[in-house]
């Protein structure tokens, strides 16, 4: 129910996640549309300074020729001395570039104008119009005035002699240059520009979003094709697809190959289990029912049970082999530790072995090195050179078996070597698979086939290495590195 549940909430969640179609659409078009918005803004903006600043350019040229004459260095003003009748303040008209010019006195008193003053009209205004209109900032506005239907704009300039003596005023007007229009057309192709490049761009956006993720619906719909008993079918690269594309793909083809090698080990596993435990309960079976089918001695029942209890110790072996495969398997986080003496312990499993080592008759030979300190489990430590040994005992006949303890380039070293049957190099390479056992010991020698896998576990997440080297019929050599132990934490 739990489960189910689960699914519906996923479910739902992915119906209402955004596509990336429309996200990619949201958030670029949004981003790209400011910038378009502030882009055009700025260049409204800065055409519109230019042609102000140009007109009112045009202006002062005109109204700094003027100043320069008439301001004399007395407190007066010559306007006789300019040129009057230059074409510009006589004329008006389409082929004319007319300046309306006026002269005021300090006491605001216009003193003279220019000739097409009057020939405009005669409501032309006589008087100031501001005090001083020729300071201005980028963002100013023209100053205007409409005379006989005719839009002029005009500056006002404080006329002054070298010691800033107000000497009168200037006044000069022009025909406006149409700026508000021509911005107005400009703010208009601008929009337009700014909803055309947005609409292309969004456009743009798209067919990139659906080129990109085609792709990745082939992959998705081909990954939905793969049941757990197909994983050795492959995601097909979609042809076109981006290198990213690609990469996840090969990706995913990559973890479709460890599930399939994880869940053919499983099915091998379950397997080999089976086979392992249904063996040795078959011959139990077997033993019970010939025990139970007619009366027998004491001690006829007492072999039976004997060999029960074998078989038994022989089962528990292996289940709590699996057991501790498992445990490692499943265990992600670092073993908790002790410091131990290695030489100690490997000392120790010798002389337990001592008993069987003697009955085979097999010399054994032991080497330890003084304080070699490891950290790690000493169960699972343990259980490694026990496995080592047992397996150098079984499969050496008769010979010598050497077992040393020592510091190796920083490392502490456990090497158990024997002069016993040895193994091809074929199966040394599958010798820690779990249940693998060597052709030629079947049915020499008992055996789960899971002491090397085990040990090969325990030495792994102790962050140690193992490695064995055999030949057929000369021996088998074992070594086991481990990191030493910290001396601080000792």
């Amino acid at each position: 129910m739990t489960s189910s549940t689960d699914e519906m909430t996923t479910s739902q969640q992915y119906n209402k996640a955004p596509s990336f179609t429309n996200r990619l659409l949201y958030t670029i078009g949004v981003v790209m549309g400011i910038a378009l918005v502030a882009l055009s803004v700025l260049i409204w903006i800065s055409i519109r300074a230019v042609m102000i600043s140009n007109a009112f350019g045009v202006l002062e040229v005109e109204t700094n020729e003027i100043a320069v004459e008439i301001a004399t260095d007395r407190s007066t003003l010559d306007v006789n001395v300019y040129d009057w009748d230059e074409p510009h303040h006589r004329f008006i008209g389409p082929f004319v570039d007319p300046f309306f010019v006026q002269v005021f006195g300090t006491d605001r008193r216009l003193i003279r104008e220019s000739a097409n003053v009057l020939l405009l009209s005669s409501d032309y205004p006589d008087r100031l119009l501001a005090d001083d209109s020729s300071q201005r900032g980028w963002l100013s506005e023209l100053r205007t005035i409409v005379v006989n239907d005719l839009d002029l704009y005009y500056v006002t300039m404080p006329l002054r002699n070298e010691d800033g003596t107000l000497l009168g005023y200037l006044q000069v007007a022009r025909e406006n240059p149409g700026i508000s229009t021509t911005m107005r057309r400009i703010g208009l192709i601008l929009t337009a520009g700014t909803v055309l490049v947005m609409l292309v761009l969004g456009l743009l956006i798209w067919w990139q979003a659906v080129r990109v993720l085609r792709p990745l619906g082939q992959i998705t719909r081909a990954t939905e094709t793969i049941l757990p008993r197909q994983l050795n079918n492959r995601i097909p690269i979609p042809a076109g697809a981006d290198r990213e594309t690609v990469q996840l793909a090969r990706t995913m083809n990559s973890q479709l190959e460890m599930l399939e090698s994880s869940f053919e080990e499983m099915y091998r596993f379950t397997a080999n289990a089976a086979h392992q435990l249904q063996t040795p309960l078959t011959i139990l079976r077997g033993h019970v029912d010939v025990a139970l089918r007619r009366p027998r001695t004491a001690e006829k029942y007492r072999e039976t049970l004997v060999f029960v209890g074998q078989e038994i110790d022989s089962l528990t072996k292996t289940v709590r082999s699996l057991l501790a495969l498992a445990r490692l398997d499943r265990a992600s986080e670092p073993l908790p530790g002790e410091i131990i003496d290695l030489g100690d312990l490997v000392t120790r499993e010798v002389q337990r072995m001592q008993e069987v080592v003697a009955e085979k008759k097999l010399n054994l030979n032991l080497g330890v090195t003084e304080d070699v300190h490891v950290s790690g489990q000493p169960e699972l430590l343990r259980e490694v050179v026990s496995n080592l040994l047992d397996n150098a005992i079984k499969y050496t006949p008769a010979g010598t078996l050497d077992v040393r303890v020592s510091v190796e380039e920083g490392k502490a070293q456990i090497v158990v070597k024997d002069t016993g049957i040895g193994m091809t190099s074929m199966e040394v390479s599958r010798v820690t698979d779990r249940f693998f056992r060597a052709q030629s010991n079947l049915g020499e020698t008992e055996g789960s086939g899971l002491g090397l896998a085990l040990v090969s576990q325990i030495v792994a997440r102790h962050g140690g290495e193992f490695r064995i080297d055999a030949t057929k019929g000369a021996g088998t050599s074992v070594c086991i590195c481990l990191p030493l132990a910290d001396p601080d934490s000792a």
